[in-house]
């Protein structure tokens, strides 16, 4: 007697498809940019349509086949950064090691020390608001404190409402290099990765 067993098909979830934005893409996945930019599509600049889905931006400068070759480096790519992503994030703020070393390099350069790496978050830029970045040598009553390695982060009350479970890195990649927040709490984001809503 033989006994046939079907197998349950598994479906792969693909994190980005056709229809996915620019900006729901650049949100999750900044480091993807580059890859974008290998194949031709724009994504540096205020100009980069970050509501139009990913299918109709390459239409201008790709066919349907480079367009699915590139699809698939994407998604292979986010399955890579997804696996390393923390599984929970907690309700603070966290900095990289990469961000870390970074605000240290640039204090000895500067030639200052005792200095905190302040984060703010203002409104303005494309989407709505915009991160700022700079070195301060003054805690405010009110300003919460972050400890990492030697280096104290610090935010004002509101900034860290809108940062709760943020990662704040530093990248440096053929495009650019900077500060990157990967920010649970963004519903939109510029394409050039400063401003979000």
């Amino acid at each position: 007697m033989v006994i046939k067993m079907e197998t349950e098909k598994q479906e792969i979830v693909q994190p980005i498809r056709s229809e996915t934005t620019i900006g729901e893409l650049m949100l999750k996945y900044p480091q993807l940019a580059d890859i974008m930019g290998r194949h031709g599509l724009k994504m540096t600049g205020c100009g980069t349509p970050y509501q139009e889905q990913i299918k109709i931006a390459a239409e201008a400068v790709m066919n349907s086949e480079d367009f699915e070759k590139m699809l698939t480096e994407l998604n292979a790519e986010a399955a890579k950064i997804d696996a390393n992503r923390p599984k929970e994030r907690a309700a603070g703020i966290e900095i990289t090691e990469a961000a870390v070393e970074k605000v240290k390099e640039l204090m000895k350069k500067q030639g200052v020390t005792g200095f905190s790496l302040r984060i703010e978050v203002k409104p303005g830029g494309c989407a709505g608001y915009s991160y700022d970045f700079s070195l301060d040598d003054e805690i405010k009553g009110d300003d919460i404190a972050i400890q990492k390695n030697e280096l104290k982060v610090v935010v004002d009350p509101a900034s860290a409402e809108a940062l709760k479970g943020a990662v704040i890195d530093y990248v440096e990649s053929l495009n650019r290099s900077g500060f990157k927040v990967d920010n649970p709490n963004a519903h939109a984001v510029c394409s050039c990765g400063s401003s979000f809503g």
